[in-house]
């Protein structure tokens, strides 16, 4: 007990042990941010190209995990006609415009899904709930998006993350133990003035969580995201145009390109915001609220939805695409 309170580190003189911790705290950092840029090394992989038939619920959730399938398969039955989204003063509703029980046919897998979650009706809050979501309902199809981006290398392989899990806890348990230590001996020897040493744990905690933050996407997972919104940029607005809102009625139908419909390939790609101004906004409205209503969860939990490009975290506005930690 005695070597415990009575060795070099415990009877340091207090500015030389803040430069000790100090560099300690460094070096972690910087063997963590190393460990780190050596599980994202697809920079020079050559982009993807876009297939023939691009997959929209495919491409949502490599932009935005399965929050951004979810609300996609959600926008895929509006587009239509299967459902109705109601917004009234305290709540957003998703109701089938179909009788209960009877389902459509010829929908694909997802939307099929999506629709027997729906049932009788749901709340547009419900769609992130815990367990009983939409975003639960569709693990099956959101587990093999994910196996097929990670084996494409456009998202950050599984069991490299938790390998670099293991790393972090590593670096935060010496950036707390070492602190917290020298903080319990300096008090239990009489020493009071630990405000440095403090400020010095909480910033090597605060640095550390912050690089220790892993993107779902890869670099060539962006690359291959910006290359469809450049080779679809076009295709966002044609896509657009006939729904925008007018005075004037204007047909609706719109040729498809590859067989799906051009809006929801829109959407798939650069998210719900570019149907504000549409006749989409309840929509948007929709899942706004029920991000309001769940602030306090993700950040991406129920956001309308934007591009995610960057893959680094929620994104501005309404956008979110999912960080890991």
């Amino acid at each position: 007990m005695n070597f415990l309170l009575d060795n070099p580190l415990t009877t340091m003189y207090g500015p030389y042990f803040l430069v000790l911790y100090g560099f300690v705290i460094l070096f972690t950092l910087m063997v963590l941010g190393y460990i780190k840029s050596g599980i994202d090394q697809t920079e020079h992989l050559p982009t993807p190209a876009i297939p023939p038939n691009p997959d929209p619920f495919e491409i949502a959730y490599l932009r935005g995990g399965p929050n951004e399938l979810a609300r996609s398969a959600v926008f895929s039955l509006l587009n239509k006609g299967l459902i109705e989204i109601k917004n009234d003063s305290d709540k957003s509703t998703i109701k089938p415009i179909l009788p209960p029980g009877q389902l459509p046919r010829g929908l694909a897998p997802i939307e099929d899904l999506t629709m027997r979650w729906i049932g009788g009706g749901r709340e547009s809050g419900d769609v992130f709930a815990k367990s009983t979501g939409l975003v639960e309902y569709l693990d099956s199809p959101a587990d093999v998006f994910q196996n097929k981006l990670e084996s494409q290398q456009m998202l950050i392989d599984s069991n490299a993350e938790n390998g670099f899990r293991k790393w972090k806890k590593i670096a935060l348990l010496i950036i707390i133990g070492l602190g917290v230590y020298k903080l319990a001996a300096a008090l239990l020897l009489g020493s009071f003035n630990v405000m440095f040493l403090v400020v010095f744990g909480f910033a090597g905690l605060i640095i550390a969580k912050w690089i220790s933050t892993m993107p779902r996407i890869t670099k060539r997972g962006k690359a291959y995201l910006e290359r469809l919104q450049l080779a679809f940029g076009d295709l966002k607005y044609r896509s657009q145009a006939p729904y925008l809102k007018s005075d004037s009625p204007r047909p609706l139908v719109q040729p498809a390109y590859a067989g799906v419909d051009p809006l929801l390939l829109s959407v798939g790609i650069f998210g719900g915001s570019i149907l504000a101004g549409t006749i989409y906004d309840d929509y948007n409205h929709a899942f706004l609220r029920s991000q309001n209503q769940n602030s306090g969860g993700s950040s991406c939990g129920s956001s309308c939805g934007s591009s995610c490009s960057s893959g680094d975290g929620g994104g501005g506005g309404c956008g979110g695409c999912g960080g890991g930690d």
